[in-house]
């Protein structure tokens, strides 16, 4: 049964012999969206959520205030003078009710005024199956008959059952007490999708395709989108952000909803079936064939929003300025789609930005989509992937000596590089500079002990010591800082002791008793303050397990 069905019921629901009907069904399917634009302009009705209350007893509170209080002047204000002293003595809104609870008993009350009802007045309970532990639902369900016997009083009940905890109890006492029960498992097709903020011809054409049946599911997906929006530039086209717009609908339902995932058969026992399945199971490619087939963003754009919805990076607006670029210089259609012709048109625009990139992340993926449909088309791309390997070299190693040395411990993953040739390139490119950063670093040091940038090499080569992906890079290859102007012996500053300090942490991990014999060495011609640096430096590299 449609969501829409639940207008008709409770517009005729005062017609109905029933005291208290349910709706049931799976989660986000619009149960509760309907009844709320159902009853929007009603003025007799309580909604109660369960979810969040301690005592089933604040069902009976609710409705009093709720319902007995709506319109009752004289009732409105002895209550409000109640809650006004309560409120004296503590300015905490649930001490207040406490108080007032102890002055009133709203049970009863409630009972008595509902006696003068004279038209229809609904209770909506809502969340039963999210309903807390420590509530017993028997105690709820007595609750329900008892407002099932006030005059002109009917109750609507909203749960999903099979999620919920007390199913004992239900169906033990469900049959007296709900006297219908209607089963919504199809989602109204009358939303109402400008107040979920969903572009109506999007989401129209979005469910033509994919049936989705979650309301909250679309709901998350158009919040994931209004995300991603706050990143994309107010100049690019529309439909680069719709075709955005769709991949991060598909990337929400398919985590969500699994809308297109096959359960692996029981009987299947062929490993090279199963390795297909697999992979036809990934979320990427399950987002990419079934929601993205004819679209020019790129696979790589898709992978970057799976992983910002997945929390494991931030998405960049330099990045995705690279994948508009790319997209803008695919023409009308998906480079996958484009004739050999069509692709000639493409390759030397990315030829042209790679040979004037700066900026590293897109100077990869420029280069990614060269070698890639370059690599479809046959053509030579030897002269291009050298000059991409120049400037790739040039810029990285400058960044390094920089110390921006990020940049060559991200890893290739991070680069979101989808060509074999091209993630070939960068792990060899990141090996010889970090030894020609070191190289670098250790021979000017040999021939400067002190300065600002004797300092800043020195602390480079720390960080290199101190971090698994550079380390090994350092080995064999530090002789030359066995120098004794670079230890704290003679004309010492403090600039120059924090420069000695970083060079034996160097060494001590390179080759621990190497440094201790050569310091031994050093403390039997040096005097006694400089014996005492040298042990300090020493002692701390031992406390701290280097």
């Amino acid at each position: 049964m449609r969501a829409d069905y639940i207008k008709e019921i409770i517009d005729k629901y005062g017609d109905l012999p029933y005291k208290c009907i349910l709706f049931d069904g799976p989660w986000g399917v619009g149960k509760s969206y309907a009844i709320s634009q159902t009853l929007t302009d009603s003025k007799n009705v309580c909604n109660i959520s369960m979810f969040g209350i301690k005592d089933a007893q604040e069902i009976y509170h609710e409705a009093f205030f709720q319902l007995a209080l709506n319109g009752k002047k004289k009732i409105s204000e002895m209550t409000s003078r109640i809650i006004d002293i309560a409120a004296d003595i503590s300015q905490e809104m649930d001490v207040v009710k406490k108080v007032f609870t102890l002055l009133i008993k709203e049970k009863e009350i409630f009972l008595s005024s509902s006696e003068k009802f004279n038209d229809l007045h609904l209770i909506v309970i809502d969340d039963l199956e999210r309903m807390s532990d420590s509530i017993n639902l028997e105690e709820v369900f007595g609750i329900i008959e008892e407002l099932k016997k006030c005059s002109n009083v009917k109750i609507i009940l909203v749960a999903n059952i099979l999620e919920l905890s007390q199913r004992e109890i239900f169906d033990k006492y469900s049959e007296k007490v709900i006297d219908r029960v209607y089963y919504i498992n199809e989602p109204s097709e009358n939303v109402d999708w400008k107040k979920l903020n969903i572009h109506y011809g999007f989401i129209n054409q979005f469910l033509r395709k994919h049936a989705v049946k979650n309301l909250r599911t679309l709901q998350k997906a158009q919040n994931f989108y209004d995300d991603v929006k706050l990143k994309l530039k107010d100049g690019y086209k529309d439909e680069f952000c719709d075709e955005i717009r769709l991949a991060c609908f598909g990337i929400v339902v398919e985590s969500i909803d699994n809308l297109y995932y096959k359960e692996p058969e029981k009987n299947q026992s062929d490993l090279e079936m199963h390795i297909v399945q697999n992979i036809s199971n990934l979320l990427e490619y399950r987002v990419n064939r079934n929601y993205l087939q004819g679209t020019r963003i790129s696979r790589n754009m898709v992978e970057l929003l799976k992983k910002y919805y997945e929390n494991e990076i931030d998405l960049l607006e330099d990045e995705i300025e690279v994948e508009y670029q790319i997209f803008i210089h695919a023409g009308e259609k998906a480079n996958f789609y484009k004739s050999d012709k069509e692709l000639e048109l493409v390759l030397p625009y990315l030829a042209e930005s790679i040979k004037h990139e700066t900026n590293i992340a897109k100077l990869m993926r420029y280069a990614d989509e060269y070698i890639i449909w370059g690599g479809h088309l046959q053509i030579d791309i030897k002269e291009m992937l050298n000059e991409y390997k120049e400037r790739l070299h040039d810029i990285i190693y400058a960044e390094v000596m920089k110390g921006k040395i990020e940049y060559l411990t991200y890893g290739i993953e991070s680069f979101y590089i989808q060509s074999p040739i091209n993630k070939k390139i960068v792990k060899e490119l990141n090996e010889d500079i970090k030894k020609e950063a070191v190289k670098a670093y250790v021979e000017y040091l040999s021939k400067n002990a002190e300065g600002e940038k004797a300092y800043q090499y020195s602390y480079f080569l720390r960080e290199f010591a101190s971090n698994n992906y550079l380390k090994d890079s350092i080995r064999g290859a530090v002789d030359a800082l066995y120098n004794e102007k670079l230890f704290p012996i003679c004309g010492v500053t403090e600039e120059k002791y924090r420069i000695s300090q970083n060079i034996m942490y160097v060494l001590y991990f390179e080759d621990k008793n190497r440094l201790l014999a050569y310091c031994s060495e050093l403390k039997n011609k040096c005097d006694n303050m400089a014996n005492h640096r040298i042990n300090v430096i020493l002692k701390g590299l031992e406390e701290n397990g280097q």
